[in-house]
């Protein structure tokens, strides 16, 4: 369990500073069709170092995933906003800002009574592809239509934001699915997960992009940020058979730790809209 934790902060910090490069990125590039957006962004150096970050958190949930659930992993990844939060301050060589206190203090215990209560155990069921084709299909069901709803002028980047953690959720999962297979690499290889995942993935980091292009990060991080790890544990619960806890003591602190989390990231979002800044970055 103390790989797959530290594995899960080490991956929520370099995503934090991937989301806040690529929100910095997006915002500089004029919005146009959302098919040649991937390639516009790739011409600029900054976003690419972005993508990198990206690439070194997915390695890093790769390897939390063989030693822990995806409910256990992606509960962690939220710490990404309160270290990200501290180390801005540590490198603006200033005291950490009231709501970022108040949103570190929410989080940290939050993930404290999360993590204890969720399964260590990695995800060792391979979904069916009936069980999976189903998940995708409501995964769409409920993305396309909030991304649809991109350009409405208050709830625009809340919405975008949602559609992309939905698909990135899936992307997790499936991500899941390939790390219980490293080592066997003609199953790996020769199985849909592979390819479908690298599809998912492309996707999804086009929907964040889109996401970030509606305005101020707050709003879609936050959306990201918590709709991501909810869709991944629904999927993980439902098509890979990951268990959730099954005391009423584990249950009430797994609760209890979603609503600390949530509330902290809330805080945390609220106070980079303000500043008109990403999460955790100066520039």
């Amino acid at each position: 369990m103390i790989a797959a934790v530290l594995a899960a902060f080490v991956a929520a910090s370099l995503f934090a500073v991937g989301a806040a490069v690529q929100h910095q990125e997006a915002q500089a590039v004029t919005p146009g069709r959302p098919a040649s957006l991937l390639l516009r962004l790739a011409r600029r150096p900054l976003w690419l170092l972005g993508i990198v970050a990206d690439g070194g958190a997915i390695a890093m949930q790769a390897v939390a995933f063989g030693y822990g659930s995806v409910p256990l992993v992606q509960s962690l990844l939220v710490a990404g906003l309160p270290l990200a939060a501290l180390l801005s301050a540590l490198l603006q060589h200033r005291r950490m800002l009231r709501a970022e206190v108040v949103g570190t203090l929410l989080c940290a215990p939050g993930i404290a009574l999360l993590a204890p209560a969720l399964s260590s155990t990695p995800s060792g069921h391979d979904p069916s592809r009936a069980a999976a084709i189903v998940a995708g299909v409501a995964v769409a069901a409920v993305a396309l239509p909030l991304l649809a709803l991109r350009s409405h002028r208050r709830f625009g980047g809340l919405y975008a934001g949602t559609a992309a953690g939905c698909v990135t959720g899936a992307g997790s999962v499936l991500l899941a699915v390939i790390a219980g297979r490293f080592g066997h690499w003609s199953a790996l290889f020769g199985s849909w997960a592979v390819y479908t995942g690298v599809v998912v993935g492309v996707l999804g980091l086009l929907l964040a992009q889109i996401a970030f292009q509606t305005g101020d990060i707050g709003a879609p991080l936050a959306a990201l940020t918590i709709t991501e790890p909810l869709v991944a544990v629904v999927l993980a619960v439902t098509v890979l058979h990951d268990d959730l806890p099954s005391s009423g003591g584990a249950m009430a602190a797994a609760i209890a730790g979603a609503v600390l989390s949530v509330s902290g990231v809330l805080v945390l979002c609220r106070k980079a809209s303000a500043e008109r800044l990403p999460v955790g970055v100066h520039v």
